[in-house]
């Protein structure tokens, strides 16, 4: 792996870090507020998806799009995705797996991380040769 690639990969996981801590407090203050627990993931999900879409174009992927949008549609494509990779992961980890509640999301993440890394690199923000 080269030394730019290595680089993106760490910025990628920070990124992810930073999504998660914000997502949760986002999560928490609605719950807070006495919200529906799954109304708040999902809007902490939602939201945190923005920023980071923003940080992964921007700082990490350094990215310059000809056509408005169309890499938000991409972005949107694989965080869907990844975000059903995610409940199937934690459903088998838990379910058939015996893995502890507490243990399974940090498995997942080893599945979604790379798996978000590399379409986002090879599709949403793909350098373009000039």
């Amino acid at each position: 792996m080269n030394t730019k690639i290595l680089i993106q990969f760490l910025k990628f996981g920070i990124v992810g870090g930073i999504n998660t801590i914000f997502s949760l407090l986002i999560y928490y203050l609605l719950l807070y507020f006495k919200w529906n627990y799954m109304f708040a993931n999902i809007i902490g999900y939602f939201i945190s998806s923005i920023l980071g879409y923003v940080l992964n174009k921007f700082w990490v992927f350094k990215f310059k799009e000809a056509k408005a949008g169309s890499s938000i549609l991409k972005y949107y494509v694989i965080y869907g995705s990844s975000f059903s990779l995610n409940v199937i992961a934690m459903y088998l980890w838990v379910s058939f797996f015996n893995v502890s509640e507490t243990l399974a999301p940090i498995l997942t993440v080893l599945i979604t991380l790379p798996y978000n890394f590399v379409l986002n690199k090879v599709w949403t923000f793909k350098e373009i040769k000039k």
